[in-house]
């Protein structure tokens, strides 16, 4: 089953020499893709980046130029979100649970054009 997804390997090193998870900016909070994702679990969203930080780890893909911990004040309350490239959204997303219906379906869309070679 391992080699069905060999492919993978060659895939990483060759994006990984290209560079395309170097993206300088953090255009996103975790806490809209998770709005946007009708998750509304503190704990689930904290598994979700955990996850995705792991994934990075473990490719070698710098921390620091896809996750920055910020705060945020709501009025009232001072609250931990994350700014995030494009690239720890996704991780995010296939890393949250797919009991959500949103999200399930945000998991089909990208797995459905990584599919279709988009």
């Amino acid at each position: 089953m391992l080699t069905l997804y060999k492919y993978l390997d060659s895939l990483i090193d060759h994006q990984h020499k290209s560079g395309w998870f170097f993206e300088p900016t953090l255009n996103y909070h975790a806490s809209e893709i998770m709005k946007t994702l009708e998750v509304e679990d503190v704990e689930e969203m904290s598994s979700s980046i955990n996850r995705a930080i792991q994934a990075c780890e473990a490719m070698h893909i710098p921390l620091k130029r896809n996750f920055k911990k910020v705060f945020c004040f709501d009025g009232q309350n001072l609250i931990e979100d994350w700014k995030i490239s494009a690239l720890a959204s996704y991780l995010i997303v296939i890393n949250c649970h797919p009991g959500h219906e949103r999200v399930a379906k945000a998991q089909l869309y990208f797995a459905m054009n990584r599919a279709a070679g988009k």
